[in-house]
């Protein structure tokens, strides 16, 4: 008996002390925690007396941010073509759209809120001490399943909305939270602080404003979609050139080299060729005037020669002159002069017979006629190009003349003076008519050809020339040129080496080529 009610002391002692214990504690059950009251206190900080001059001292934000990120630029008002489409009185902006607005006006936004200016503290749950926020349960805690319906009977919406904005936040809300409800399930004991623990009072801060500059915004008095004000540029015309040139520069060469002892024999062999012209037009409204210079030489060794370790092959010096006036579409009456001479003196071989020399003979021709002039150029092709000029002369007249009465007269068509074997006339006048011809057809950027064609006949003398030159480029300074020049002339007396009154010289060169 004695022990029982001993023992029933001890149960009422124990449950008077847990009582007692209890009226300290809050009780927190579920998602149910008893908060205390927050009461407003003023700020324990003293506050201080600053000037307007030391207000500005301090920096703000802002100019660390420029200080740090070079490529910031200082927000600018809005251009009128944003203004256009932001009409705030009329349609909100949706967060996403405001936050991009912002980015675009003053990049200086992406500062995060956590960040403080004074001790640059980046506030992270993550990584404060643990406070315990309650909520056992969780907030989406279900006894049944919620998408029982949806399964049944599935609903396909119209329209999906954008989950990709902000998902860096989203993400990173997740992650605290995982890592909250880790401890909070598996090491509960490493919360030492809970919200009841925090401090009840609100510090009242006080605040410094410091005055800003905000531009005023562009007022839009006129519509902005309306370009009635708005003079139109002003058209550009450039200072048209009625004079152009042209000129190309050519030097190349053949080598042949055989030794002594070669057994089908032989002699060593060096050509050298060169050409250079130059073109100076003039071209307005009706008028044409067209200028033309070439000088071009072939010279190469000759080994069977006692007298000269050289000869010239080809020496000619030519001055072209056309002017024109148009009659209709690409005809153009015309008067045309030509001037033909070479510059070297050239010697039959092992003899002191020259053969021609400087003005020894020169020709010139005159005529009156009419010229065809096109220039043609291809669509599937730009470098592709055809030039081609063509002059008749029905009265023309040409003048041959030599300084030097010692040269070979005979073959370059001076007359035989009458009773006599072997002289000539040294000068020679003819009338009659005149065909000159030029054209250049440029394949592509590299290949080219060049024809020249004349024909001059005084009714009973006919002399024809036709150039023809190919030239294929390697690169843009040089080429590999085949050059074909025949020559037709009825006055020049047959050789019995050469029973023909036509003339051919042809060659094959590599070397230096230039254009502009």
């Amino acid at each position: 008996m004695v022990k029982r009610s001993v023992l029933a002391l001890f149960i009422v002692l124990l449950f008077s002390s847990n009582r007692v214990g209890a009226q300290d504690v809050n009780i927190i059950g579920g998602n149910q925690l008893n908060k205390s009251v927050q009461v407003a206190a003023p700020d324990t900080f003293p506050l201080l007396e600053i000037d307007e001059v030391e207000l500005e001292k301090i920096p703000d934000l802002r100019t660390q941010f420029e200080k740090l990120n070079s490529s910031y630029s200082s927000p600018v008002a809005p251009s009128e073509n944003l203004l256009r489409f932001l009409k705030k009185d009329e349609v909100e902006l949706s967060p996403e759209a405001q936050y991009w607005v912002d980015w675009v006006r003053d990049p200086s936004t992406v500062i995060s809120p956590w960040m403080t200016f004074r001790d640059t503290m980046i506030v992270n749950p993550l990584f404060t001490p643990l406070l315990f926020r309650g909520g056992l349960i969780p907030e989406d805690f279900r006894l049944s399943d919620k998408d029982f319906v949806s399964k049944l009977r599935p609903n396909y919406s119209l329209f999906k909305p954008d989950t990709t904005l902000f998902q860096d936040e989203v993400l990173k809300n997740k992650l605290q939270n995982m890592a909250y409800d880790y401890v909070r399930i598996n090491h509960p004991e490493y919360f030492r602080y809970s919200e009841r623990d925090l401090p009840t009072d609100i510090v009242q801060t006080h605040i410094i404003k410091k005055p800003t500059y905000e531009p005023e915004l562009i007022k839009i008095e006129k519509d902005p979609n309306a370009f009635s004000d708005v003079d139109a540029p002003v058209k550009f015309i450039p200072e048209r050139r009625y004079w152009t040139s042209h000129f190309e520069s050519a030097i190349q060469f053949a080598q042949n080299y055989i030794s002594p002892n070669w057994h089908k024999g032989g002699v060593s062999t060096l050509n050298l060729t060169n050409r250079q012209y130059f073109v100076y037009n003039y071209n307005k409204d009706k008028i044409q005037f067209t200028n033309e210079l070439e000088w071009k030489t072939n010279v190469y060794t000759a080994p069977k020669d006692t007298l000269r370790d050289y000869k010239i092959g080809d020496d000619v010096l030519r001055l072209h002159s056309n002017i024109g006036y148009k009659a209709f579409n690409k005809w153009f009456y015309t008067f045309d002069a030509t001037f033909q001479t070479q510059m070297f003196s050239n010697f039959a071989e092992n003899t002191d017979n020259k053969l021609a020399g400087f003005l020894s003979p020169f020709s010139i021709n005159l005529g009156l006629g009419m010229k065809y002039d096109l220039n043609k150029s291809f669509a599937n092709n730009r470098y592709k190009k055809l030039t081609l000029s063509t002059n008749l002369a029905p009265l023309s007249y040409t003048f041959m003349y030599s300084t030097n009465k010692n040269i070979d007269l005979g073959r370059h068509g001076f007359k035989k003076i009458e009773g006599t074997e072997d002289e000539y006339e040294h000068k020679l006048s003819q009338f009659g008519s005149t065909i000159n011809a030029t054209m250049t057809f440029q394949f592509n950027r590299n290949i080219s050809w060049y024809s020249r064609f004349y024909y001059f006949t005084s009714y009973d003398r006919m002399l024809g020339e036709f150039e023809n030159r190919l030239t294929m480029a390697i690169s843009r300074f040089f080429s590999t040129t085949i050059s074909l020049n025949l020559r037709y002339d009825d006055a020049v007396a047959k050789k019995d080496d050469f029973d023909s009154y036509l003339q051919v010289n042809e060659l094959l060169s590599f070397g230096f080529n230039y254009k502009w």
